[in-house]
């Protein structure tokens, strides 16, 4: 007993994976060594920083600033950029031995920084809320760093001159916020002069470049949206001169190469042409940044490709290739033909609002050369796929289509419009057109991952399957020694006498570690395979969604008014991980027995809990999920002592497939997933095999 009470105690002081929930200030004025400060939850002494901001991060000993908050919720670093920081927004982490942290976005600008009275410390609430009591700002240019806690609104009183331009500028989403900003510009009377709630190349956030119609006092507003509480809540207020554009096109450009873009709109004098260097980026990357030349503002995301690139070609073009267009007037519609040989199978795929570069809501038609339509994307209502990275709302996904091209035709028409007959200097496409009869896509949603020491982690994929139906395995390639991965099984997709489809696009992957396991921070590489109809291996890399900042509001499935996560795949963060401390409990499952029945099979079960202290206290509940399998029930639940049963009820309904059974509980806080078990569902009229719980 002597023994198991020093391991518990030897547990307490083991910590969890650090969180960041806040970092003060959001952002720095370039050029100048600044402080700092991370704040959240189990942050351990000797903390590193990892980030690609250019810059030393030297961490500072004792209580950060003023702030007396208990150990472990606070670290604080001095940081001395390098010359070359360019402005732009930064991603910032903790690694520690008890894990890594979540990663925010820290801004680097080009004005002198000020933080609002309301944001700083035992500040009194609502205290600029009013034109009466709106917090005056002197000198400009400068950035103001303020937070809006819910229902609130700030104010900020500036002294314009007669016939003077002054922009005002949020970044809030850009830089990882889950506000909606809205600004506004009042007269003392609280009259509306002008308003932004998103800008041109600036996303959700708003820009307002305004002339001041005579001399006075004049009053800035920021506010939520929705006036919703957010955790993330911060944003940062602009105000001064500067150059910015709207946009830029082309909106990618070839992997390996120099691309030249032309930055337009805006208050430019005419459009600005720069480069991109393409030259070193990695071979798995998809995106890559540009910046209008000494502009403060943060880069614009451009796409990067692997096939040739063209610009509104005349002449008919051969796959693969990538067509850089734009719908420069309304009602515009583009029309590219392409060589093909009878029996060809295209992929055609458009790139324009994935890229938050361009508000084209792309149409894409395939025609044959008598003009008869072969098929067309963009012009249907999306499924009900409740997997769906992407869903029926203003951010819906890209179109794509799978043609085969019928006997006897030897080039394709392919045309692009808007959905609402739009058109102007922001409505740039990339179309991407390649010979690939079926394939898919993969997202990892997991932001960062820790695997306890002899315990289990998981990986959440999602696919976007481009004509590809059939069954994916996802993997991790080069793990270390003492590491491994099971489960990722996604099931094939099929549709039934109803026509209704069984969608199948999440897989599972449970990361297992060995108590003595070794991994440095670092990225894992997630893949997917799978046969094609031909028979062909696909095998594609996974790509992770870099970030992930939860927004409070209405998420489901085909709200008009969704707010996604705030994510940044442009980081080319696929899975960051490291390993952690062991966890508080181990859960064992496995399966005991099967039983055909005349409307469907039971599948049963036994679990086992093997807690690392007897003052663990024993989960409630049991998580059972059969993944991708349509009609099932998990029933039967009993308790037995630390353990107990289950089973697993199918019908006639579900599919004949492989399926993965996901299995959790929750012991203080932390999600236990057990080793996956194998569900297999064969056809009625053969023997079914029970599956095997090795």
């Amino acid at each position: 007993m002597k023994q198991l009470l020093l391991f518990a105690a030897a547990q307490c002081l083991l910590a969890a994976p650090p969180t960041l929930m806040e970092l003060q200030p959001r952002g720095a004025e370039r050029g100048r060594p600044f402080t700092l400060t991370f704040v959240g939850r189990d942050i351990p002494d000797g903390a590193r920083v990892w980030s690609t901001m250019p810059a030393t991060f030297t961490a500072v000993v004792g209580q950060p600033g003023n702030m007396m908050m208990p150990a472990g919720r606070a670290a604080q670093f001095l940081v001395e950029p390098k010359a070359d920081l360019a402005p732009g927004v930064y991603p910032v982490r903790i690694e520690s031995p008890s894990g890594i942290s979540n990663v925010l976005l820290f801004s680097v600008g080009t004005f002198p920084e000020l933080t609002e009275q309301e944001s700083l410390p035992y500040s009194q609430p609502n205290r600029n809320d009013t034109i009466e009591n709106s917090e005056p700002v002197q000198t400009v240019p400068v950035t103001v760093n303020g937070t809006l806690k819910g229902a609130e609104r700030d104010l900020f009183r500036v002294f314009g001159k007669a016939g003077e331009t002054r922009l005002f500028e949020v970044e809030s989403r850009r830089s990882g916020s889950a506000i909606d900003p809205v600004l506004r510009i009042l007269d003392g009377a609280g009259n509306q002069l002008a308003r932004s709630d998103e800008a041109p190349g600036a996303g959700l956030d708003p820009r307002i470049e305004f002339k001041f119609p005579r001399e006075g006092y004049y009053y800035v507003e920021v506010r939520d949206a929705r006036f919703s509480t957010q955790v993330q809540n911060f944003y940062r207020l602009k105000m001064g001169t500067w150059t910015y554009a709207e946009g830029l096109f082309p909106l990618g450009g070839q992997r390996g190469k120099m691309a030249a873009v032309t930055f337009h709109g805006g208050n430019l004098n005419a459009p600005m042409k720069a480069e991109v260097d393409l030259r070193t980026i990695p071979a798995d990357s998809l995106f890559a940044l540009a910046s209008l030349p000494n502009s403060p503002v943060p880069p614009f995301v451009v796409a990067v490709g692997d096939h040739p690139e063209l610009t509104e070609p005349a002449d008919p073009v051969t796959a693969p290739a990538i067509i850089n267009g734009k719908l420069a007037q309304p009602g515009e519609i583009d029309r590219y033909r392409i060589r093909v040989a009878p029996g060809d199978k295209l992929l055609l795929e458009v790139q324009a609002r994935e890229l938050g570069t361009s508000k084209l809501e792309a149409v894409l038609t395939a025609y044959d050369p008598s003009g008869k339509k072969l098929d067309s994307a963009g012009d249907k209502p999306l499924p009900d796929d409740v997997f769906a990275v992407q869903g029926t709302s203003r951010t819906s996904s890209d179109p794509f289509l799978n043609v085969t091209v019928p006997a006897g035709v030897t080039e394709l028409a392919v045309t692009l419009e808007d959905l609402a007959n739009r058109g102007g200097s922001l409505y740039g496409y990339r179309l991407i057109a390649r010979k690939q009869a079926e394939d898919f896509r993969l997202t990892v949603t997991t932001p960062e991952l820790n695997v306890p020491r002899g315990g289990t982690a998981v990986v959440v994929v999602v696919a976007d399957r481009r004509g590809y139906d059939g069954s994916i395995q996802l993997g991790i390639e080069n793990l270390p020694k003492g590491i491994r991965v099971e489960g990722g099984y996604i099931p094939k997709e099929s549709v039934d006498a109803n026509n209704n489809r069984s969608f199948n696009r999440r897989g599972t992957l449970i990361l297992s570690a060995d108590a003595d396991a070794e991994m440095a921070p670092g990225q894992l590489t997630v893949t997917g395979t799978g046969k094609a109809a031909d028979g062909s291996v696909l095998q594609r890399r996974a790509h992770g969604v870099g970030m992930a900042v939860e927004v409070a509001g209405a998420t489901a499935q085909g709200v008009v008014d969704r707010q996604r996560a705030v994510t940044a795949p442009w980081l080319g963060l696929d899975l960051p991980a490291g390993l952690t401390t062991p966890p508080d409990a181990a859960l064992e499952v496995k399966q005991v027995k099967f039983t055909r029945m005349t409307e469907g099979d039971r599948y049963d079960f036994e679990y086992q809990w093997k807690l690392r202290s007897e003052e663990t206290p024993l989960p409630k509940d049991l998580g059972v999920e059969v993944i991708g399998a349509r009609d099932t029930r998990v029933t039967g639940f009993e308790r037995n002592g630390d353990g107990g049963k289950f089973s697993i009820n199918i019908t006639k309904a579900t599919d004949p497939a492989q399926y993965d059974i996901i299995i959790r509980g929750r012991v203080r806080g932390e999600d236990i997933y057990a080793r996956p078990l194998p569900l297999v569902v064969t056809e009625r009229s053969e023997n079914v095999q029970a599956a095997s719980a090795q």
